[in-house]
């Protein structure tokens, strides 16, 4: 899995957003899959572990599970409304502790049960300071999965992702709807471009490859990007 640095611009800027409305629980979903919700939940899930806060990041992604992947985390039969204690994994003590996308038949019926979720948040609440919960696309739709709008509706807040040069308006459209029917805080849309990078990335980079003969100017192009308005422009 791909990971962002904890200082990086854009996450310090969803960061600030959350702690300012002092959001507790956020859920990550994507219109569809690829979006990057596994990276970027586990770099918020660091930058709250940054700020000194007890974080737990909850893998509700049944398609495509991450926690167990990426960090050879064993994943066990849990579900709502039970306890889950012995399901997280803790590193160490302090910082973010991990729990897995729950295993066996009937783990995703019981998230469809909203008291019971509802239930299970209030739980981790008295052990942590924020919940991150990375979710399943809104177009996983089928009885195996999780259905991410139901997450969404119980948590304070919901960012949505979409990908660069993939996601559609009308998929876009039909997310947000989506998320609008079960009252989901849908507080923004982050679009993954890592795939798609900007034009002042690309010069960037086209200006290392003088580094090795040409360092000062290489040096010099390189500052000219970053001072121009225009190729540093956020549409």
């Amino acid at each position: 899995m791909n990971t962002l640095p904890v200082h990086y611009v854009e996450l310090e800027r969803i960061y600030r957003q959350l702690e300012a409305q002092g959001y507790k629980t956020t859920a990550l979903t994507g219109c569809h899959g690829d979006c990057g919700t596994s990276m970027l939940a586990y770099a918020l899930s660091k930058r709250y572990q940054a700020d000194g806060y007890k974080v737990l990041l909850v893998d509700l992604n049944l398609q495509r599970p991450n926690l167990d992947h990426s960090f050879g985390f064993q994943r066990q039969a849990w579900q709502a409304g039970a306890s889950t204690t012995a399901s997280i994994c803790a590193p160490s003590a302090q910082g973010t502790h991990y729990l897995p996308a729950p295993v066996g038949n009937t783990a995703s019926l019981s998230f469809r049960n909203q008291g019971a979720f509802s239930e299970t948040i209030q739980h981790w609440l008295q052990s942590y300071d924020r919940v991150i919960i990375d979710t399943s696309p809104l177009n996983a739709t089928n009885y195996r999965n999780i259905p991410a709008s139901t997450v969404c509706s119980e948590t304070d807040a919901t960012l949505l992702l979409i990908k660069s040069g993939f996601t559609t308006q009308s998929i876009l459209e039909e997310s947000c709807e989506q998320l609008q029917q079960v009252k989901a805080n849908l507080i923004g849309c982050i679009m993954n471009d890592v795939e798609h990078p900007s034009l002042a990335d690309e010069l960037k980079r086209e200006a290392n490859r003088l580094k090795p003969f040409l360092p000062k100017i290489c040096a010099r192009l390189k500052h000219w990007v970053n001072q121009s308005t225009l190729l540093n422009l956020r549409v």
